[in-house]
């Protein structure tokens, strides 16, 4: 589990010793034709809470996952669990597509996927992720006719407005259903490595409910949930991506595999300690491996969630000044402890921002 400061995201993980390991998920599909239902004004007006989880459950799936992690020289198979949403149909293809989260198959070599109309499971493929929007879609056969969820509004929901939660809890109660109300619409918090702008409910979200759907009380999608607070001390505050977002990023994973705006300085990152990021490597000629960035602009970067709040702010094309300090060598202290040594100087170079390429990390 992915748990970080005071949020976490909310997905179920158990590990299993294993002796072996197997390849990666199929590759992203093509150029698709899909038709994804937006609400209009026609759409039904629900009702009750049963009458709602009658018209939405069956576009809710479970998602089981299982990557291969080596520890102390053995292999252990990670068994994972989460939600997603059906939210597309792809007729000429026989493809359905599903939103989830990112984190839900962060690292997966097999990817199931639960059907609650079909009753059975099935294999899906990953069609495209957006680590810093936690969003990802996959892409399973047409077995049955499946239940398309309808994309709400998000912007505007009313503080105080019912909605309803459909997911997966625990990785073994799947179709279970929550009710709370919206508790704030535009919550900007640290999930993880990145700054992310979220609908804020007291509806009861539990580990497994990461991808699934938060709905109004008219059927319409309105958000896909994916973090808690992970404070034991606190109650009710748990968050979910706005659909307005989820729907834009899905388009663009679609149609061209990465989100649109998002940048790359052509580097790969990591952190030393709680306050030194670094380059692990470089495809810009104009970075070191081991560089250390001390600055984005006028930002300090201090972590890796200050580096990816710089990245968010530029655009593809922009001129970055970056300010760091170039490795010299690593020190042995006691305990077999490594510390790595810069420069006293600082080095400022300026480069070109580029639009972060289908399966580029930033």
């Amino acid at each position: 589990m992915k748990g970080l400061k005071r949020y976490m995201y909310v997905a179920v993980v158990m590990l299993f010793a294993a002796a072996f390991c197997m390849g990666c998920g199929a590759e992203p599909q093509k150029q698709v034709r899909i038709i994804s239902y937006v609400s209009t004004e026609t759409h039904s007006n629900g009702g009750t809470t049963s009458d709602v989880v009658k018209m939405v459950a069956e576009s809710v799936v479970e998602i089981r996952t299982e990557s291969v992690t080596t520890q102390w020289g053995m292999k252990y198979v990670v068994s994972g669990a989460g939600s997603g949403v059906i939210v597309a149909h792809d007729e000429s293809y026989g493809t359905y597509y599903i939103i989830t989260n990112n984190h839900v198959i962060d690292g997966a070599r097999q990817i199931k996927v639960s059907l609650r109309t079909c009753g059975d499971e099935y294999t899906a493929t990953l069609v495209a992720t957006d680590v810093a929007g936690d969003i990802a879609v996959l892409a399973i056969k047409e077995t049955c006719a499946l239940n398309v969820a309808v994309w709400g509004v998000s912007e505007s929901l009313l503080i105080g407005e019912d909605v309803i939660a459909i997911g997966n809890p625990l990785g073994s109660l799947g179709g279970t259903v929550t009710k709370g109300i919206i508790s704030a619409t535009e919550r900007s918090i640290p999930v993880g490595n990145y700054t992310m702008t979220l609908l804020q409910t007291d509806t009861a979200i539990n580990p497994g409910n990461s991808g699934g759907g938060l709905f109004n009380m008219r059927g319409e999608l309105v958000g896909i949930v994916n973090a808690k607070t992970s404070d034991e001390s606190v109650e009710g505050i748990c968050f979910a991506i706005p659909a307005d977002t989820a729907r834009n990023i899905f388009d663009d994973l679609i149609i061209n595999g990465v989100v649109g705006g998002r940048v790359s300085l052509g580097i790969s990152v990591g952190v030393y300690d709680t306050n030194t990021v670094y380059v692990t490597s470089a495809d810009n000629g104009d970075f070191k491996q081991y560089d250390r960035i001390a600055k984005i602009n006028d930002m300090n970067i201090t972590s890796l969630l200050s580096y990816h709040d710089a990245l968010a702010a530029l655009k593809p094309n922009d001129k970055v000044k970056i300010t760091l300090y170039r490795y010299v060598k690593s020190v042995q202290g006691f305990f077999g402890a490594v510390t790595p040594v810069f420069d006293s100087t600082p080095t400022e170079i300026t480069v070109t921002a580029k639009q972060l390429k289908k399966g580029e990390s930033a």
